[in-house]
């Protein structure tokens, strides 16, 4: 009788540790730089792992907050990015990197239009290293959003 009590309490617990933002087991990031013109299209994609700076990427996920106000930002991102996880299931999320320091992301997979605030160490390594890619330039201005 006392474990048809807990049941529930269990599967919550277990739901709440499946939904984790950690990201912990990725293989690679693929990444699609939007296009900085009025094109709302991808114009490269590239895949990086362990070799490359796939850690940069996992720990401005890992560190990121979620926003207390939830809005989705207007503004075109700097790119999307997809972790490919060994456990098959692969997270998504757009990227806003801007000049004056700020980092956001923005969950498409599995989680659905969550918003979070990149921390200012993270930030600093992102925007490091797409100074040291060719024709990535971080975004200029503010964040709009919704």
């Amino acid at each position: 009788m006392k474990s048809i009590k807990c049941a529930p309490m269990l599967l919550l617990l277990f739901c709440a540790a499946c939904s984790s933002t950690v990201i912990e087991d990725a293989e690679t990031v693929r990444l699609d730089y939007w296009d900085r013109e009025k094109s709302t299209g991808m114009y490269r994609e590239e895949y990086i792992d362990e070799t490359n700076g796939l850690g940069i990427f996992e720990d401005a996920v890992n560190s990121a907050e979620k926003l207390k106000d939830q809005k989705v930002i207007t503004t075109k991102p700097l790119l999307s990015l997809e972790f490919i996880m060994e456990s098959k299931e692969n997270r998504s999320y757009h990227l806003w990197v801007i000049e004056e320091g700020e980092g956001y992301l923005q969950s498409l997979a599995p989680h659905k239009n969550l918003t979070y605030q990149i921390d200012p160490d993270s930030t600093k390594k992102l925007t490091e290293f797409f100074a040291a890619k060719a024709n990535v330039d971080i975004l200029q201005g503010d964040i709009e959003f919704e």
